[in-house]
């Protein structure tokens, strides 16, 4: 590979790809999933080529994304609140469920240990999402090891500081989080935390219409994870880009329009 100069004279190695084919090449480790070994023997070049590629589409995808702004005004959101949303839970500002992805064993028992999930028997990071009523992706947290819980990323991950009083958040039962949420002024939208033989009728429509509407945040998850680098686990190689994708990933779901409550 031979050197060229940059505008201020300095030195930098030159490229034997056009960046279109580098792009190509991160798009089809991270959407298609294809492995390293996959796209080297396509593109005839080395594995460390694909990686270092990856590694670097990855961190300048991540900083021309991350200047998006994602949190969205309350009276946006009610300006394109869906209809049933409207009907039962008008003051929705976000749905927040959590996700984790699979990675590579760590070498580190500790960390192992750090990041088993509790309810999955392997090894994950997780993640919160929040998304609009009409399936816009307003906030995602960053990855935290499997073993964290549902409170505990809500806790830490900073969507408490945008939540204003009066919003109204919802989310699965198993999302303990009122004490959190009435503390900045919120309300949490959930099932009732109820045997079924104590449900009575205005509870029993009540969960089905949360249930109903609640699956707006898991479709939205399914488009993030639909980029097939999330189908089997994360290598080691790729730990210390893993965020960015993560990021990337996130903000690219958006630019797959809203989701209709009727589907």
């Amino acid at each position: 590979m031979g050197v060229e100069a940059t505008d201020d004279g300095a030195p930098r190695p030159s490229r034997s790809m056009p960046l279109i084919d580098e792009f190509f090449m991160y798009s089809m480790r991270v959407a298609a999933g294809m492995t390293e070994q996959q796209i080297a023997d396509m593109f005839q070049t080395t594995v460390a080529t694909v990686s270092r590629v990856t590694i670097t589409w990855a961190n300048y995808l991540f900083c021309i994304l991350g200047t998006t702004p994602l949190w969205v005004s309350r009276d946006k959101i009610r300006s394109v609140m869906p209809e049933k949303f409207k009907e039962h839970c008008p003051n929705v500002r976000v749905i927040l469920d959590c996700t984790e992805i699979a990675v590579a064993a760590a070498s580190s028992l500790t960390l192992q240990s750090e990041m088993s999930s509790h309810d999955k028997e392997r090894t994950t990071l997780k993640a919160l999402v929040g998304v609009t009523p009409h399936g816009f992706v307003s906030f995602f947290s960053k990855l935290y090891t499997g073993s964290i819980s549902d409170k505990e990323i809500t806790e830490l991950c900073g969507i408490l500081h945008l939540l204003e009083p009066g919003d109204e958040v919802m989310a699965d039962k198993d999302f303990v989080i009122d004490d959190l949420l009435s503390g900045v002024g919120a309300k949490l939208i959930a099932p009732p935390f109820k045997h079924a033989a104590q449900f009575t009728r205005e509870d029993t429509e009540k969960t089905q219409a949360i249930a109903r509407l609640r699956t707006v945040v898991e479709r939205v998850i399914s488009r993030i994870k639909s980029n097939h680098i999330w189908d089997s686990p994360v290598p080691l190689s790729l730990m210390g880009t893993v965020s960015q994708i993560w990021y990337n990933c996130c903000v690219m779901a958006n630019f797959q329009g809203p989701l209709s409550c009727e589907e």
